[in-house]
């Protein structure tokens, strides 16, 4: 499997439907975003680049992941 790279997951993201939800782990969050979790400016960056995908962001803590919710046209 190729590796996650922030292009490669706004390409995903772009293609998912609305309501759809990406399922974004601690581990993969901090590839992406170094160092990652806890550090708030790269929970910071996230929260931007999922806007920008047209995604909420979630944070599940007692699972350890972040979730990418697509949102819908009336959310736009």
């Amino acid at each position: 499997m190729a590796k996650l790279t922030r292009d490669v997951l706004a390409s995903y993201l772009a293609e998912m439907p609305a309501g759809h939800i990406f399922d974004l782990p601690y581990a993969q969050f901090a590839g992406l975003f170094p160092p990652g979790e806890p550090d708030p400016f790269a929970r910071s960056a996230l929260r931007a680049f999922a806007g920008e995908c047209g995604c909420d962001l979630v944070q599940i803590v007692s699972e350890e992941r972040f979730e990418l919710r697509k949102r819908t046209a009336q959310q736009s």
